[in-house]
């Protein structure tokens, strides 16, 4: 029995021998790695660091010469700009005085001289016997009558469809028809010849037609 357990111990012992030596060629003190020791120096000499992206140059602008700037040649030709029209002035006054029967075409005035309302397609502008009347616009005499209810009358007309009217003129007619007048043409003088209008005292019966239609002759003409 104590032959036994003796034969035991001693391959017990010869088994471990080897494990030892193993056991010390693995724990060399120089192959040891510790735990908890920073490796950040050998690490950095080793690991290459990702090259960063590459940038991008930034844009830069470039004037072009002076001459391209101001060459032309290509470039498409402007549209050609609208002609403005210019509205003319009124014309000038055919007598100057004030207006004592104003225009009333679609509304009732009243009449001393007929003694009741009526309409006026003209205006009646006061001034003494005798002063001249000039023509508004430059035109030909169309007619020269007297009219049985606005005395001497004188008509001229104008470029455009337009007309001037003349009336309660005295007797004393400057122009013929067919006779070519200017702006500021004497035509003839104030009277007192229109009947329907002989309360107003002596006064230029004035009208002014476009397209045959009576309009307010303020609209063309300076009115006082």
């Amino acid at each position: 029995m104590a032959v036994c357990l003796i034969i035991i111990g001693a391959a017990v012992t010869i088994l471990a021998l080897p494990n030892n030596e193993t056991a010390e060629q693995e724990t060399d003190p120089s192959d040891i790695t510790i735990v908890g020791s920073s490796q950040d120096e050998t690490l950095s000499g080793k690991v290459t660091a990702p090259s960063a992206a590459p940038t991008k140059e930034p844009y830069s602008f470039v004037l072009p010469s002076s001459s391209a700037m101001t060459d032309t040649s290509h470039e498409p030709a402007p549209s050609p700009t609208p002609k403005t029209t210019t509205t003319s002035s009124k014309a000038s006054a055919p007598v100057a005085g004030a207006v004592v029967w104003s225009f009333a075409k679609d509304k009732l005035i009243y009449s001393k001289t007929l003694d009741q309302w009526t309409t006026h397609e003209g205006v009646d502008i006061s001034a003494a016997l005798g002063t001249d009347v000039k023509c508004v616009m430059g035109g030909v005499v169309a007619k020269v009558y007297q009219d049985d209810s606005l005395g001497f009358t004188i008509i001229v007309e104008h470029s455009n469809d337009r007309m001037s009217l003349y009336a309660a003129l005295g007797s004393d007619i400057r122009v013929k028809e067919g006779d070519k007048v200017n702006a500021g043409t004497v035509i003839g003088s104030v009277g007192n010849s229109a009947i329907t209008e002989c309360a107003s005292g002596p006064h230029l019966h004035f009208a002014f037609y476009v397209d045959g239609i009576a309009v307010d002759p303020a609209k063309y003409v300076k009115l006082g």
